[in-house]
């Protein structure tokens, strides 16, 4: 027989904290609902709840490291784990009326994530994609979105029932909403079968939902789309998902947005950024300039004298709002000076004029 401690992979000085740990993750991976028909996975389940009834116990692992599988309590075959009372410590409790396990509910609640008897359950959650313009996500917009989901149904609201019947009590389950399986050794209660978990049967189906108490729906409605979303911002419509069970809420609709591209404006957070173009004499002596804005306006720029290609001038508060956190960002106009394409004649003359009369080396103390 396997030493207690190998089985459950844990030195005999592990405390009682890693053996819990131990055990939940080798009753996870080999429990018998995640491994269906397969006999060497039960098996290793049997032998590693058998070790974790004794070592998860404070009496049973002192006897335990004392005279280990041949000391007192054992039988001719070795270490009998039953005659310590399996049952304890969150370990499987052995039944003596079946001489299989019966599995804790709340241990494997937690390791499969459910309970063992159904309950009202909250819709699914839908997502849509929507794509709109640079300026709304600027500004918000309101658009109309037409989509597909489950609806409590408008005849039995949700109940499943027809109108003015009832429901029965499950014959199968007797209203626990539970039945048990023996796989092997192990005995496990899952979700009954006929009722679903609930508990009752339904009498007269509802004629318009055949019982199930939610219908297809197609349904359009118009989402406010807040100012200042951007790629992959999502716009959460409560209730708007396919309907819960059992009185159950219904989930949600999450709209994902794809911003598109704007043909000039670019943007980083909720800062904007627009190359502007000046001429020579502009970035020189400085102008004011017209600048559209991200909200379809324009304003008047002040260019400084001696404005730098690659400058930026900055416009607070033009930009977007921030969806989390006050304010707006900015708009940045960055600059591009436009030299001109190969003068001649008097153009030509002029600039080498210029160029003497402000005797600037562009290079002085680079190298």
């Amino acid at each position: 027989m396997k030493d207690f401690y190998d089985v459950l992979g844990v030195s005999r000085s592990a405390s009682d904290e890693e053996i819990k740990k131990a055990y939940r993750r080798l009753a996870r991976k080999y429990h018998p609902d995640v491994n269906p028909g397969d006999k060497k996975a039960e098996a290793r389940f049997k032998e590693v709840s058998e070790a974790n009834a004794v070592l998860s116990d404070k009496e049973k692992r002192a006897e335990y490291d004392r005279f280990g599988h041949t000391g007192p309590g054992a039988g001719q075959g070795g270490f009998d784990a039953s005659n310590f009372g399996f049952g304890t410590a969150g370990g499987p409790e052995f039944d003596g009326s079946t001489g299989g396990f019966h599995v804790y509910e709340d241990l494997f609640g937690d390791l499969l994530g459910r309970s063992r008897k159904s309950g009202p359950v909250r819709g699914d959650d839908l997502g849509y994609s929507l794509r709109i313009s640079f300026g709304d996500a600027f500004k918000g917009t309101e658009v109309p979105v037409s989509f597909s989901h489950t609806a409590a149904c408008d005849r039995c609201h949700g109940d499943g029932s027809e109108p003015g019947s009832s429901t029965v009590t499950c014959p199968r389950c007797g209203g626990t909403g539970q039945e048990k399986i023996a796989q092997g050794p192990i005995q496990f209660a899952h979700a009954c079968s006929q009722c679903h978990g609930t508990g009752r049967i339904i009498a007269k189906p509802c004629v318009r939902c055949g019982g199930s108490g939610s219908m297809r729906k197609q349904e359009k409605i118009r989402v406010k789309i807040p100012a200042g979303v951007d790629t992959g911002s999502k716009v959460r419509v409560a209730g708007k998902g396919n309907a819960g069970s059992m009185g159950a809420p219904a989930g949600d609709l999450f709209i994902t947005v794809e911003v598109a591209p704007h043909k000039f404006f670019r943007r980083e957070g909720a800062d904007v950024y627009l190359d502007l173009p000046l001429s020579i004499r502009e970035a020189a002596v400085g102008d004011r300039i017209s600048i559209p804005l991200p909200d379809g306006t324009t304003t008047l720029l002040t260019v400084p004298a001696g404005t730098q290609g690659g400058q930026k001038l900055r416009l607070k508060g033009k930009g977007f709002s921030r969806l989390k956190g006050k304010g707006r960002g900015n708009l940045y106009a960055v600059i591009k000076i436009k030299v001109p394409k190969a003068p001649k004649g008097k153009a030509a003359d002029l600039i080498k004029e210029l160029d003497k009369v402000l005797g600037v080396d562009p290079r002085k103390g680079l190298w």
